[in-house]
């Protein structure tokens, strides 16, 4: 994701937040359904969501 053309690239803190999200949300892999509810806790904008919702697939 640091690579990726985001706008806010996450940082630690970020990628910690989505860790606990997932876990929160029962999430047992990254699939599109567990992306989709938590990529608010790693992503600082909502142009930064919009993108990796639209191509998950570029992203991973």
């Amino acid at each position: 994701m640091r690579a990726a053309d985001l706008d806010k690239p996450p940082g630690i803190a970020e990628a910690i937040d989505w860790a606990a999200a997932l876990v929160a949300a029962g999430a047992s892999g990254l699939g599109d359904q567990a992306v989709a509810a938590t990529i608010g806790a790693l992503l600082k904008t909502r142009e930064d969501v919009r993108r990796v919702l639209e191509q998950p697939g570029r992203y991973r």
